[in-house]
């Protein structure tokens, strides 16, 4: 495929925006790479309440720990399909980190395109903007396809 080297290069995890203030206990750190704008990387970070929907998550946080929850969407994630019902990635107890990657291929009626989204969460009681470039998440949720 045109541009399989550049979409493989491009890095699932990066340094973190400066610290907001006050400090958050759990955050999530999204990395989008798409084929239409030459696999620049686009990222956001939220900072999420309990019970808060951010993209095609939900968090829910249980006394010392956080659940996150994902439903898969053709139209955010693209093809293939990868069931749409709500699932339980994971939890995550204090000082814990997870990863979540999907991919997907989009298409209308003039083009097509490739989308790569990739997710650092994390739930820890310090923050440091390279958090998710020094720990190992102790949960790792890949959903990517082999597309062609």
């Amino acid at each position: 495929m045109p541009d399989a080297e550049i979409r493989t290069a491009v890095p699932h995890k990066l340094l973190l925006p400066d610290a907001p203030q006050p400090l958050p206990h759990a955050f999530a750190h999204k990395v989008i790479a798409e084929e239409g704008n030459d696999f620049q990387l686009n990222q956001t970070t939220l900072l999420p309440e309990p019970a808060q929907h951010y993209w095609s998550f939900q968090f829910q946080q249980q006394a010392d720990q956080l659940e996150i929850w994902f439903t898969y969407s053709r139209t955010e994630h693209g093809a293939p399909d990868r069931g749409s019902y709500s699932r339980l990635l994971f939890s995550l107890k204090q000082n814990q980190t997870g990863a979540f990657s999907i991919n997907g291929r989009f298409s209308s009626y003039d083009d097509q395109y490739y989308a790569s989204h990739s997710v650092n969460l994390g739930f820890v009681d310090r923050f440091q903007d390279n958090l998710f470039l020094t720990q190992t998440p102790e949960y790792s949720v890949d959903l990517r396809a082999t597309l062609f």
